[in-house]
């Protein structure tokens, strides 16, 4: 089990959400945090409640666009310049847009791919090669439960996080023999987020997870180096399975369970709102 005291942590989506929870847990292990997102105010906020006093030694808040080229660039600058080598990134800014596929405007198609999936790519291509210099570090990807299986009305988001787990089961043994570990952790629905602004819950038997799970997971899979782990409960937890061997069987599961008829539900609802990608 690894000792992560001293790491230097960079956590990428941290002004709200899981970022906010991982931060704090890492901060708990002992390490030394650097938070990006695109809010300034928010990240200053996160990092004053994490740092207190000493935000300049232990707590970094960088503002920055990881679908930006020129952001991500001065993200891994800023951070190694004031806190020292990325030892562990935590891929976590993510952008959802729940609605009909045939409905969804392809500038937010282009801004999810853009965010979820290239700005994670080429943020870990920054960070990977001064990891195999030092022969330590740790990649983690938060996807999903979404990048397991199919996820009807959230088809673009679900692509993008079937993506980062590809990305991540393939890094995971590339760079095992530069002893760099990479995990992808795949939570369910999570408490909180996008429900709090809906007004809504997922179905019961789809079951719901804490921030603070999911948060403890995160930590959990640098010091093991756990490949990959879906944080959610009942069958959620083997719903790769269920896709792989029975895809059919999946579909009709969602059904029963009523995520499909929550999911439709919410894409009209946000038809007709204008709910934006978040």
């Amino acid at each position: 089990m690894r000792d992560l005291r001293d790491a230097t942590v960079l956590i990428t989506g941290a002004s709200r959400g899981l970022g906010v929870d991982m931060a704090r847990a890492f901060c708990e292990a002992g390490c030394k945090i650097a938070l990006a997102a695109r809010s300034q105010t928010e990240l200053a906020a996160v990092a004053e409640t994490l740092g207190g006093g000493i935000v300049s030694r232990r707590v970094l808040a960088v503002p920055a666009d990881v679908g930006d080229e020129a952001a991500r660039e001065a993200l891994v600058r800023a951070v190694e310049a004031r806190l020292g080598s990325i030892d562990i990134l935590v891929n976590n800014a993510g952008i959802e847009c729940v609605c009909d596929f045939e409905e969804m405007p392809a500038e937010v198609i282009e801004q999810i791919i853009r965010v979820n999936v290239t700005g994670l790519v080429l943020l870990t291509r920054l960070v990977v090669p001064g990891m195999i210099q030092r022969r330590r570090g740790h990649i983690l990807n938060i996807a999903s439960v979404a990048g397991l299986m199919a996820v009807p009305h959230n088809a673009v988001y679900s692509a993008s996080k079937h993506a980062v787990v590809g990305l991540s089961r393939s890094l995971r043994i590339e760079l095992a023999d530069h002893g760099i570990g990479v995990s992808a952790l795949c939570p369910g629905f999570v408490e909180g987020g996008m429900f709090l602004r809906w007004g809504r819950r997922p179905p019961a038997f789809a079951g719901l997870v804490s921030a603070a799970a999911v948060a403890h997971a995160a930590v959990d899979c640098v010091r093991r180096n756990r490949g990959e782990v879906v944080v959610n409960p009942g069958l959620g937890k083997i719903a790769d399975w269920f896709q792989a061997m029975a895809p059919d069987f999946s579909a009709r599961m969602l059904g029963w369970t009523g995520v499909v008829d929550f999911l439709r539900e919410q894409a009209r609802r946000n038809a007709r709102g204008g709910d934006s990608a978040e």
